[in-house]
């Protein structure tokens, strides 16, 4: 499907209290064009874990597209998209997601730490990671422009020194607190509240999680 379909596809979705059928009509056709793209997804998924269970097939693949049914406009397209390549990086992640909670939830967590790998589910030679990225990071710059600009200006520094198993340096720490008359410990508290903020933007408005830092 093209951009233009999938977006008129969703915006029909979204009319579904009002016009059912063709909300019914339009689903039927997304679900059609994307549900074998998606069983060959999680497919691959299940066989990198070791597993393969036909019920947690299908049930992954149903509660996919209900997600979509529920909720069409969560997914938008980045400006400058191109194909529907990251439509169906959307539908992957979302997938994924779901599988990882179906595999924890049937088989134990043991199992779903031990096989799933976080990649498994997302590779797709139709499909590359920047893709992927960008999907996430348009999330994330829609989720900072929420925060204040001091707030958004002293997370972004704090993660452009950021070092894993390190603290902070005491001089990048110093010169926030005094660029904004406050104090270290409270630059600490606006990280964390601003961390919140964007973790519930992504729960409420993707399936996606915020990218973690490398």
């Amino acid at each position: 499907m093209t951009i233009d379909e999938i977006e008129d596809t969703l915006l029909v979705i979204s009319e579904k209290l009002n016009d059912e059928q063709p909300a019914i009509n339009a689903f039927t056709k997304l679900y059609k064009s994307y549900s074998k793209f998606l069983c060959s997804v999680i497919s691959r998924g299940l066989k990198n874990s070791g597993i393969y269970d036909e019920q947690i097939l299908n049930t992954v693949i149903n509660n996919t597209f209900y997600k979509i049914y529920d909720n069409p406009l969560i997914f938008s397209f980045p400006e400058n998209a191109t194909g529907d390549r990251f439509f169906k990086a959307w539908l992957a992640t979302v997938a994924k997601n779901e599988l990882k909670r179906l595999l924890e939830e049937y088989y134990g967590k043991s199992i779903y730490l031990e096989n799933v790998k976080e990649e498994t589910i997302i590779e797709s030679e139709e499909i590359s990671d920047d893709i992927f990225k960008s999907v996430n990071l348009k999330t994330m710059d829609e989720a900072l422009n929420l925060l204040s600009e001091r707030d958004r200006h002293i997370l972004l520094t704090l993660y452009m020194y950021y070092d894993e198993g390190k603290k902070t340096p005491s001089d990048v720490l110093k010169t926030l607190s005094e660029m904004y008359n406050t104090t270290n410990v409270n630059i600490r508290k606006i990280k964390e509240r601003s961390e919140k903020k964007i973790k519930d933007y992504f729960t409420k408005n993707t399936q996606l999680k915020p990218l973690k830092n490398d």
